[in-house]
């Protein structure tokens, strides 16, 4: 049973959003899948997080160079943090659409982040849901191993 072939219940929010969940269960594969001809930065990328970490600025330049109505995920955004400074400004200034993929929300809170204050939906994916699994729900089975697709 692939996790891949599970459609997930959750719906986007209309503009910029943050979603938090816990590894593997399947934020990256949704967020690709949802919106396929997003921009997508991945901070796992340790070249790409130590370059903008060096310098968070280089994301602006990046934004520049895209069509203004063309999402944006930043996946992992937790281990970049000053990134969301930057998402802040091209949401003021060009009101850009992030996806914010991140599986700590408590690293963000604790880091003196900046949250966007309201302009970003807080959104929480969890494991596969009953409905999502269908035929192939088993309590027995979800009790002895849980539903995080990466291990379903």
């Amino acid at each position: 049973m692939a996790a891949g072939r599970y459609s997930r219940v959750l719906t986007p929010p209309k503009g910029s959003f943050f979603l938090y969940g816990v590894r593997g269960v399947g934020k990256s594969t949704w967020a690709r899948q949802t919106f396929p001809d997003a921009h997508v930065v991945d901070l796992l990328d340790e070249g790409r997080h130590q370059t903008l970490l060096a310098n968070p600025a280089l994301l602006n330049l990046e934004l520049r160079a895209l069509p203004a109505n063309r999402v944006v995920v930043l996946d992992e955004v937790q281990r970049v943090p000053a990134l969301l400074n930057e998402v802040h400004r091209a949401i003021e200034a060009t009101r850009r659409r992030f996806v914010l993929l991140g599986s700590s929300a408590r690293r963000l809170k604790t880091a003196d982040t900046n949250l966007l204050a309201g302009r970003a939906a807080l959104r929480t994916m969890f494991p596969l849901l009953p409905a999502e699994l269908g035929a192939d729900f088993d309590l027995a089975r979800v009790l002895r191993f849980g539903s995080i697709p990466v291990v379903w």
